[in-house]
């Protein structure tokens, strides 16, 4: 593009924006801009813009000696890619570049349009532009669109052939909910916008009126208004009659970078009807994208499921291991009385002919009974049926 495109488009959005269009970094923007003599919005300068401060456009010097007037970006592909995406991509180049797939606008208008198209179209002219002039329209059976009303008969030419373009290759269109081009089973969004262009603000009377009330006041009270901010906007904003087609995978959040397919703007040798190729190509690529990003979801989503599963059926037997453990200490706890109760009563001489059994008949009583209870509760019959009762090992293979 030219330098002077490049000075307009990093004054109109921020860098990061223009960046991402282009498919490189920021800093490779402003080194750019450095190397081309085109000054950049300073910190700070979109957060005062958005909230109506006063602010100051740097304009753009000429040319240097040894600049170029003409900038070129180089953006590279990711080395990462998939390998199916990458050879979807490459096929589908091979199929545009042969002859008779080539897209060619013709000069003359259709004698019918797309039903689509020219839905969208009866949709727009119906439709009320809001402050800035754009009017808008979206949902069942009409394509996705924010344009100036002056731009609707040629945004409804661009959709007929985009439309056109896409069932000759095999596409389909789903229009029941949002407007969505079905490429290999997988939705993407397409959508058209028109860019926006700004003028000088010219302040009306009653807006001078109140910013010499507000100056007024300044002068009177200056410790109490300091700041000279104008009371009305700098910039009026309205269609710039440059259009931009873009196509996203709508199962992503806007945020995600991955969510564009591809976008096109018009350009001062190009506009968006020559990036029908282009866009058809992005199509293939896009709904290979898509496939795969839906295959790695099932993947992720598969192996959380397994080690979700994982994880309760080691919780289930953490939780058996407890109660099993509890089961056996309680029972050896138990043992170890029997033992104890045992000792005492061979310390008292039960069993043989010893006089302290008849002097002391309560307290053999009282040791057997306990050590009669104990045994029959130790024994593997009565555990086995405790068990059983208790459901403890209800589960196979606890172990």
């Amino acid at each position: 593009m030219k330098r002077a495109e490049l000075y307009a488009l990093v004054w109109e959005k921020p860098v990061t924006h223009v960046a991402k269009e282009f498919g490189i970094s920021d800093v490779a923007v402003r080194k750019i801009c450095i190397k081309h003599g085109i000054p950049t919005p300073p910190m700070g300068y979109w957060a005062k813009l958005q909230h109506g401060k006063r602010v100051v456009q740097t304009p753009l010097p000429p040319l240097k000696p040894g600049q170029a007037d003409r900038v070129v970006f180089h953006a590279h592909p990711k080395p990462d890619l998939p390998p199916e995406i990458a050879e979807t991509h490459r096929i589908a180049v091979q199929e545009e570049a042969q002859d008779g797939n080539r897209i060619s606008i013709p000069s003359e208008p259709p004698t019918r349009l797309h039903p689509l198209a020219a839905a969208t179209g009866k949709a727009l002219r119906n439709a009320k532009a809001d402050a800035e002039g754009f009017i808008a329209c979206s949902g069942a059976g009409r394509f996705d669109a924010t344009v100036g009303r002056a731009s609707i008969d040629r945004v409804v030419l661009l959709i007929h052939w985009v439309l056109r373009a896409a069932v000759e290759r095999g596409h389909q269109l789903s229009a029941d909910g949002d407007f969505r081009i079905v490429v290999d089973e997988q939705p993407l969004a397409v959508r058209i916008y028109e860019t926006k262009g700004k003028k000088s603000h010219v302040p009306t009377p009653a807006e001078l009126k109140r910013q010499a009330e507000q100056d007024e006041w300044r002068k009177k009270y200056p410790d109490y208004y300091r700041s000279d901010r104008t009371l009305y906007p700098t910039w009026d904003y309205c269609p710039s009659g440059r259009l931009a087609l873009e196509i996203s995978d709508p199962r992503l959040s806007g945020w995600q970078s991955n969510s564009i397919v591809g976008r096109w703007y018009d350009r001062s040798t190009r506009r968006v009807e020559d990036y029908l190729t282009e866009m058809m190509i992005a199509l293939k690529t896009g709904g290979a994208t898509a496939r795969h990003l839906r295959a790695q979801e099932a993947e992720a989503a598969r192996l959380a499921k397994e080690a979700a599963e994982r994880h309760r059926e080691n919780e289930r037997q953490r939780r058996l291991l407890e109660k099993v453990t509890a089961f056996l200490m309680e029972k050896a706890d138990k043992h170890a009385q029997l033992v104890k109760l045992e000792n005492l009563a061979a310390h008292l001489g039960m069993g043989s002919a010893c006089p302290s059994a008849d002097k002391h008949p309560e307290l053999h009583r009282a040791i057997e009974f306990v050590l009669v209870n104990l045994r029959n509760g130790l024994s593997a019959d009565a555990m086995n049926e405790e068990i059983n009762r208790a459901r403890i090992l209800h589960i196979e293979s606890w172990w």
